[in-house]
């Protein structure tokens, strides 16, 4: 062999190599950035809650993480496949990136999804207000969506309101025994860390005495006055829980429960995406009476920190 001979078939085996190469390169990124790949499988997804389990292939968180990151995605695996979830009254997907509007066809998927559950003992457990999915994204829009993780419900109540507490105004009770809206008593609401069954428990504090506002002023016992609303079943003992699409796909609404009755209001309610912190709640929580709002006591609420405890 000469030696024009010998450096074409060198050259020709680094022209081969170097494909080799370039091919095994291409097949690592498509692995990366395949949605069915590694960084969606349930062992890579485990780490974002405090504890989960493996249900129908994907994780299940039982429990989430203290503070204001509750759940700790992992970094997107392209700029085309991404994490999120829905945001409240399924206005918009929320990823990382930012909100994404969802195309025709995810959106009549998530309304069928919620219109099966109407009907149902499971009604308001809609899989959309506890699943973390993977979108594919294309021209800015959410074309598709699979889902990779589902927050237990304790859970979502407990990152959003366990032990914490509320305050505001109740309406009271006029003597034609209905409710007047535009008369109300200031009222506080303390949680429990522990939810129950999707219901997180709570107890109006000032009910029978004076309670320590957040800003100070201590809250005068509602059972003081002729108009106190707290009678019959409208103790000082209720509940709230969460009822996603309660009337319709995506109505979702937050519901203050009562030992007959409840009362309900959109604001506070806590999607998946507000605890990806791309969701906040609404300034106050106004709820009235679900049926007949003139029949029991409007509550309007917001979060505190401080107060409590007799005055």
């Amino acid at each position: 062999m000469n030696t024009t001979q010998s450096f074409r078939v060198r050259r020709q085996a680094a022209a081969g190599a170097l494909a080799a190469l370039v091919l095994a390169g291409c097949g690592t990124s498509m692995a990366a950035t395949d949605p069915d790949g590694n960084k969606a499988s349930p062992k890579a997804l485990s780490g974002i809650c405090a504890a989960s389990t493996q249900r129908n292939g994907i994780v299940h968180c039982t429990e989430l993480f203290a503070g204001k990151k509750p759940i700790r995605l992992p970094s997107d695996p392209s700029r085309t496949q991404r994490y999120g979830a829905l945001k409240r009254d399924g206005s918009k997907f929320h990823t990382r990136s930012g909100d994404l509007p969802l195309s025709a066809a995810v959106t009549k998927q998530l309304e069928a999804e919620a219109e099966a559950h109407h009907g149902t003992a499971d009604k308001n457990r809609a899989a959309y207000a506890n699943t973390i999915y993977l979108a594919t994204i294309s021209k800015g829009t959410v074309t598709r969506i699979k889902p990779v993780a589902d927050i237990e419900e304790n859970a979502v109540l407990r990152a959003a309101f366990a032990g914490r507490a509320m305050e505001g105004t109740i309406s009271v009770r006029t003597r034609q025994g209905d409710y007047a809206s535009a008369a109300t008593l200031p009222v506080r609401i303390e949680f429990a860390k522990s939810p129950v069954r999707g219901e997180l428990p709570g107890k109006i504090t000032n009910a029978t005495r004076a309670v320590r506002s957040a800003k100070g002023p201590c809250f005068a016992p509602l059972n003081r006055t002729q108009a106190n609303p707290l009678v019959a079943h409208f103790t000082a003992e209720i509940a709230i829980y969460r009822h996603p699409s309660m009337h319709a796909p995506f109505d979702d609404e937050l519901v203050l429960k009562w030992a007959s009755g409840s009362n309900m209001g959109a604001a506070y309610y806590p999607s998946i995406a507000n605890l990806l912190g791309g969701d906040p709640l609404g300034r106050t929580w106004q709820t009235t009476l679900h049926g007949t709002p003139w029949w029991g006591p409007s509550v309007d609420l917001r979060l505190v920190s401080g107060g409590g405890g007799t005055c």
